[in-house]
């Protein structure tokens, strides 16, 4: 890659990230969507329509890469043609007209491509006694954005925030005419407030051909826009009665003659519509950003969010990313939002500033998505992935690697980040991936050593209760059981063991930089370690990385490394533009693996680390006497965390659960490695045991001494026969990023109660020979 170019693409890229960072939106109400599909039922077809006409671009230079490509051409021949739909007809991307030349648009910077014109269009306006709308719509750079214009006689237009809950005005997106989306809140606003409370961008519903432009309608959006009174901030804001209040408020204000007698008290209401004329605002082919419901495998629609690179022009073609949400979350639909539903995923106005087109989806059984929630099932959500890319396909402005094949990468992060293992093992179009805290099996990262992560388990149940997901109907009885009997059945286990990658990765041969968090209790970094053995054991030399750093699937209480989510940003950019993009090789600047201690200081090392070589031959062994452990629910355990200093969502059941603390109940042990010693893996404990009791299983911890903080926040659990006869455990704990200052120690901990693991265990363990073996980095030349 020429050096001009890297640099266009770093500064650009350095632009998004400077642009919103730490935004918070202030509004009352965001996005939303119209309706949401019902579940279907299974039927024949295929997820692909025609193949697109067209040339494909040039063939990859390398034998990994061409093999690769000759799979997929494999793959694609293979697929069937859909009869969802014909070529050409209105809401169907159509023929692939003849495209320009690929390698020249691949080849210009950005600069080149003209910035497309604003055009303002009338939207339309509203007014009561009370509050006037003037709403305007813009199309800038293929997004659909205006402002409401609202303002009140009493309150002007003070927008509600979290610092003014009364005397002001909230807006709530209520519906669209065509399926379209709308989020509030997302402009940047000039002075000290990062976005503008009262703007909007939209998301069209497609109804043209793609090709020609032919079908486009006008889409109409309604937004409520309400006064907040005294009144009302004081009846919300008392307990109890406050959860009851807000609703009741509501349907008083929208009933025709009660809610005007009313008004001086509970305020006004109305609601302003915003027609979008899309031929006048977006002619012929001007890209622009919008929403479609693709058809999968089986007829279910799968809602899913098209942005145009930034800046692109009808008649080019960029490279296409995808971004799964996590688990309980809607597709992205902000194009300015900087980050995805995880810190260190890319958002939509980073990845398109890096001149690719990104596509964003609600998953299968979650919001506008119809169907029924599988886990990231490949024979559901992974079929559902690949009729995006097919259907992604048809578009002219994504750029193709063969006819039905686009130069397509990954990202995202949990649910999104299993996706892409589960995609890119069973659809070989997908050229390169980035998953983040995802898992290798849900068994042994939900029911490890048969010990039921309980408080995982309520947070994730209760995010797909509250947001109407319609699941798996083995999931809730699972749940239930595990968290009343401690255990779940086997046909709940292969449920679990059906979901995500497991045995797919040893078929994985896509590009993956992999990146998990250390302090992640749900998919702790064993499982990252799992899947990179497995990768690395396959025979074709798979190009791998791996960073370990501080974050998602718990809370990083440790000093913050301002570097790491811009650096973690910069080297996803710099892995799609290597594998997906063929631009040169950034990706040669990423280390083979990076981590983030407790420090919040960064190492990195050209091995992994269970690789030969990685740590001394010879671990560092602490040991102990032991002693008696009552073993106890609850009282003297770990967890749940609590803080006047800690946000409240941490200290807030049932997440609280999910944290480690310092046990009062529990066996210590103290560990002293040598300062300036690094330990970057999984200990091993062991020790001797005898007792009775109705548990099967204690618990071990690291307490980092210096903070009083338990290491990764994790516990691990260690399974136990209480029959009163004398047995002997060895088991890997956690693994760990912990780097040893002068002054550093450790404890290790044996306790009866994990709040992670909640139970109602009662007996008495006598513990003795306690030994623990700590890996020590090689950090010689």
């Amino acid at each position: 890659m020429g050096a001009s170019l890297f640099v266009g693409r770093v500064g650009g890229l350095a632009v998004a990230l400077g642009v919103g960072v730490g935004i918070g939106v202030a509004v009352v109400a965001g996005s939303a969507v119209a309706s949401a599909d019902t579940p279907e039922s299974p039927s024949a077809g295929s997820a692909s329509d025609a193949s697109p006409a067209g040339p494909a671009r040039a063939q990859r230079g390398g034998a990994a890469k061409a093999d690769r490509a000759g799979a997929r051409s494999a793959a694609v021949a293979a697929r069937p043609a859909a009869a969802a739909a014909s070529a050409g007809s209105a809401g169907s991307p159509g023929a692939r007209p003849a495209p320009s030349a690929v390698s020249a648009r691949r080849g210009s910077s950005s600069p080149e491509r003209a910035a497309v014109a604003r055009a303002a269009v009338t939207a339309g306006q509203g007014a009561t006694d009370g509050i006037t709308v003037s709403p305007t719509v813009d199309l800038v750079d293929a997004i659909v954005r205006g402002s409401l214009n609202a303002t009140s006689t009493r309150y002007g237009n003070t927008s509600c925030s979290s610092t003014q809950t009364s005397s002001c005005l909230t807006y709530e997106f209520v519906s669209s005419s065509d399926n379209g989306k709308l989020d509030l809140g997302t402009v940047a606003a000039p002075g000290p407030t990062p976005r503008d409370p009262q703007s909007y961008t939209i998301l069209p519903y497609l109804t043209w051909n793609l090709n020609t432009g032919a079908g486009k309608t006008t889409q109409t959006f309604n937004v409520r826009v309400t006064e907040v009174t005294d009144f009302d901030a004081f009846l919300t804001g008392l307990p109890l009665i406050g959860t009851l209040a807000g609703p009741l408020i509501s349907l008083l204000r929208e009933a025709p003659l009660v809610g005007s007698l009313l008004a001086p008290f509970i305020g006004e209401t109305l609601v302003a519509e915003i027609a979008v004329n899309m031929a006048t605002l977006a002619p012929a082919t001007t890209p622009v950003a919008f929403t479609y419901d693709v058809t999968s495998f089986d007829g279910v629609k799968i809602s899913t969010n098209f942005f145009p690179a930034a800046g692109i022009q009808a008649g080019t073609q960029s490279p296409l990313v995808l971004n799964g949400p996590g688990l309980g979350a809607a597709g992205v639909t902000d194009p300015y939002a900087t980050r995805g539903t995880e810190e260190f995923v890319p958002g939509p106005s980073v990845v398109r500033a890096a001149n690719y087109n990104l596509i964003t989806w609600d998953p299968r059984g979650e919001f506008a998505s119809g169907g029924i929630l599988q886990l990231d099932n490949p024979f559901y959500e992974g079929r559902d992935a690949s009729a995006i890319i097919s259907w992604a396909a048809e578009n002219p402005l994504v750029q193709l690697d063969n006819p039905g094949d686009p130069a397509v990468g990954m990202i995202g992060g949990s649910y999104g980040g299993a996706i892409q293992w589960v995609t890119a093992t069973t659809d070989p179009r997908v050229d390169g991936i980035v998953p983040g805290i995802s898992w290798n099996s849900l068994n042994s990262s939900l029911y490890p050593e048969d010990i039921f992560k309980s408080a995982w388990a309520t947070v994730l149940s209760l995010s797909l209760l509250t947001t109407g997901a319609r699941i798996n109907s083995q999931i809730y009885p699972a749940v239930l059981s595990g968290l009343l009997f401690g255990a779940i059945d086997e046909t709940a286990q292969a449920v679990l063991g059906s979901s995500g990658p497991t045995s797919l990765l040893n078929q994985l041969r896509t590009p993956s930089l992999l990146i998990q968090s250390t302090v992640d209790t749900l998919f702790p970094l064993a499982q990252s370690v799992t899947n990179a053995q497995t990768i690395l054991a396959n025979p074709w030399e798979t190009p791998f990385k791996m960073a370990w750093y501080c974050g998602s699937h718990g809370y990083c209480r440790y000093p913050a490394d301002p570097d790491m989510d811009p650096g973690l940003f910069l080297d996803t950019i710099a892995w799609l533009d290597t594998y997906v993009a063929d631009i040169g090789d950034p990706a040669a600047d990423i280390p083979v693996f990076q981590w983030w201690d407790q420090k919040g200081n960064t190492y990195s090392s050209e091995l992994l680390p269970f690789q030969e070589g990685f740590n001394l031959p010879v671990p560092y062994t602490a040991s102990g006497d032991g002693g008696m452990l009552p073993i106890i629910p609850v009282i003297g355990g770990s967890g749940p965390l609590s803080g006047d200093n800690l946000p409240s969502f941490v200290t807030t059941f049932p997440y609280n659960g999910t944290f480690g603390t310092p046990a009062a109940n529990a066996v210590n042990v103290t560990v002293t490695p040598p300062v300036g010693s690094q330990v970057v893996g999984a200990p091993t404990l062991s020790f001797d045991y005898q007792g009775r009791g109705n548990g099967k299983a204690v618990f071990a911890q690291l307490i980092d001494n210096a903070t009083g903080l338990v290491v990764g926040n994790n516990v691990t659990p260690i399974p136990v026969t209480l029959d009163g006869q004398p047995n002997t455990v060895s088991i890997p704990m956690q693994d760990i990023a912990y780097t040893v200052g002068a002054g550093d120690s450790l404890t290790l901990q044996i306790l009866a109660y994990s709040s992670l693991y909640a139970n109602s265990s009662i007996g008495a363990i006598d513990i003795s020979n306690v030994e623990l073996a700590l890996p020590l980095r090689n950090q010689g030349p």
